[in-house]
């Protein structure tokens, strides 16, 4: 069993409260789920003991491919009342993400809360998903993962240490071939958000971390293929000390197999470029990082080892970072409420391209 500590404990956050594997559920078996589920149970502080879907044939599938240690369920609800379980990662659609987190902390304040990204399908059910968890004596985190990503990490250390020198304009970007045609899922119903709530929080999330709190100026949404959700979103941002800049995103842009994501920041002494798999910096005037030096970090270039790999060394990283705040119960950054700035963002975006 995780040891529980108050937070004003004076043992609160130190070395010594680690012990014992940390028994997890999962609730939705779609691509993350199956994701985490798949990194937990190789890493050896942690073991799936639950798995949770409304869906009988993905229950089914997991039964037979599964170790017969996992218990099923149908019913999140069931699942807490039967299994005694340390944290719990939610991985549903959007929309029913807050719902389950109220559930989950109604019924058991010692949990341990993981939600993938974003928080909340609005601002006003990331406030009641905050509220929540202000009675829980657990940790909780949102799954932005390119945080965890070393490129990223540098890129906001270049621009911390003022490499490019005063920031003057951005442009972002995070485009995809997702929706080519029309289609059925549950993301592009109504109420799902559509590309708002899909790829742009991930830039957002980049952006706040990078400068800030912005200012949204204006904003622009478009339909390609959805009949009910936006296909396309356009938003300029200001950020303090007189940074400008916009950021578009498309799930309906032909040619990219993968989503590709890139943020160009110019300053007054140069540029830097950062996307999945590279930070560029190019220095053309004096400053602290040296005239006309240009560099590159590649993907490559950095060491991502980790325990276990499923995908991109982040989702381990982030799933570390979880189980590390748990046995030391100390709040990660990425809580609740700092995703909780995404979805105002969102919001403001989302309010002020109302058609």
């Amino acid at each position: 069993m995780i040891k529980r500590l108050d937070s004003n404990h004076p043992s609160f956050g130190s070395e010594d409260c680690v012990e014992l594997t940390v028994n997890v559920g999962v609730i939705g078996l779609g691509k993350m789920g199956i994701l985490h589920s798949g990194i937990l149970n190789s890493l050896p502080d942690a073991r799936v003991g639950a798995l949770c879907d409304k869906d009988s044939l993905l229950i089914s599938a997991a039964k037979a491919v599964l170790p017969q240690t996992i218990a099923f369920y149908k019913d999140h609800n069931r699942m807490l009342e039967n299994e005694r379980l340390d944290a719990v990662f939610v991985t549903t659609p959007i929309s029913t993400h807050v719902p389950i987190v109220v559930d989950l902390v109604r019924a058991n304040k010692e949990v341990n809360l993981f939600v993938e990204k974003p928080l909340a399908a609005s601002s006003e059910q990331a406030r009641t998903a905050c509220e929540a968890v202000k009675s829980l004596r657990g940790v909780h985190m949102v799954g932005f993962q390119r945080r965890f990503s070393p490129i990223f990490q540098k890129a906001k250390e270049l621009i911390e240490a003022k490499a490019i020198g005063d920031l003057i304009f951005f442009r972002a970007y995070c485009f995809s071939s997702d929706v080519l045609r029309v289609g059925h899922s549950w993301r592009l119903r109504s109420g799902a958000g559509g590309v708002l709530l899909d790829l742009a929080p991930h830039v957002l999330d980049l952006l706040l971390w990078f400068f800030g709190e912005p200012v949204v100026r204006a904003a622009v949404r478009r339909r390609a293929y959805s009949t009910e959700v936006d296909d396309y979103v356009h938003a300029m941002l200001s950020f303090q000390a007189g940074l400008e800049g916009h950021m578009d995103v498309c799930w309906s842009t032909c040619g990219f197999r993968l989503p590709e994501m890139s943020i160009e920041v110019y300053g007054r002494n140069g540029v830097l470029t950062v996307s999945d798999d590279f930070v560029k910096v190019r220095v053309e005037k004096g400053g602290s990082y040296g005239i006309g030096k240009s560099e590159t970090y590649y993907k490559q270039s950095f060491d991502s080892s980790v325990p276990f790999l499923l995908a991109d060394p982040e989702f381990t990283k982030e799933d570390t970072t979880f189980l590390s705040a748990i046995h030391h119960q100390r709040m990660p950054d990425l809580n609740f409420f700092e995703a909780a700035r995404v979805n105002a963002i969102v919001d403001l975006i989302g309010n002020m391209s109302a058609n």
